[in-house]
């Protein structure tokens, strides 16, 4: 069961001003009050895709509950680092259900293992509220993500609407696949949120994570492979030619061969098959 509370064993890093992405570390936690890319510039880079991706909650028990998202799967090449940033951001939120208002707690994403990441909140994007802290498994794959004041989302007609800042987890991946995971966290308001029953979640595909770049060899390297299997070739066909004559050699020194003094006589003394010239 998802509990959002931090492990014993935790590195624990804080800061209460916008400042650099903090380094988030396996088994790790942060707290988060973000930044800007006048205060970070590692953060601002071209972006690399941009798509949405649906995220609906629907609960048959009363209160009828149906709220829904898009979650905005942006990935940027860092300008100063050019490495990749990666930025799944909760918006447009809609609750037709008869819960007046659910809220978004938390949510989880994964794909990280083996990277290195650094994490915070972009304040100068779109959206309304960061997450308050980070925190990161003890094998480096799952990153979640804590809203201490939660993003709500109120009927049609009226109230508040929250959406979130971008998250900004800087890594130092050169390539991304969409084989991440993302899972949303929420609630309706009206129950006890200290109970886990009424915690509901929703898991989505598709999210962008950071992967291993192919590696590509330079142009000296492959006229290095090429003359290695030239070389290779070579070598095979010597052997070749070298086997053919062995085997012209034993099949002369067999015995009942014509051998080769016999070879080597006129064709006349051996009796050829074809006409032979008579002197």
């Amino acid at each position: 069961m998802f509990k959002f509370h931090a492990a014993a064993a935790i590195t624990f890093f804080a800061f209460s001003t916008p400042a650099l992405a903090v380094p988030l570390n396996p088994g790790g936690l942060v707290f988060t009050t973000g930044t800007t890319v006048f205060a970070s510039p590692e953060l601002g880079g071209l972006v690399q895709q941009d798509n949405l991706l649906d995220a609906v909650f629907i609960s048959s028990a009363l209160p009828f509950v149906n709220a829904s998202y898009n979650i905005q799967n942006r990935v940027q090449e860092s300008n100063t680092l050019g490495t990749l940033i990666f930025g799944p951001r909760i918006r447009d939120p809609i609750n037709i259900g008869i819960a007046p208002i659910f809220e978004i707690i938390a949510f989880t994403v994964s794909g990280y293992n083996g990277f290195e990441v650094d994490v915070n909140y972009r304040l100068d994007g779109s959206g309304d509220k960061g997450p308050t802290s980070v925190s990161r498994s003890a094998d480096g794959d799952l990153l979640t993500f804590r809203y201490g004041d939660s993003l709500l989302n109120d009927q049609l007609g009226g109230g508040i609407r929250d959406e979130s800042y971008f998250p900004a987890i800087l890594t130092d991946a050169t390539a991304f696949t969409n084989t991440g995971v993302l899972t949303l966290f929420g609630r309706d308001t009206a129950d006890d949120p200290n109970d886990p029953a009424t915690l509901q979640s929703v898991t989505i595909t598709g999210l962008a994570a950071p992967s291993v770049a192919a590696v590509s060899l330079p142009a000296e390297g492959l006229l290095f492979v090429f003359g290695l299997g030239l070389l290779g070739l070579a070598i095979k066909q010597g052997q070749n030619r070298s086997d053919g004559l062995t085997d012209k050699r034993k099949l002369i020194s067999q015995p009942g061969s014509m051998g080769v003094k016999t070879l080597l006589r006129p064709c006349w003394q051996r009796r050829c098959a074809w006409p032979q010239y008579k002197p």
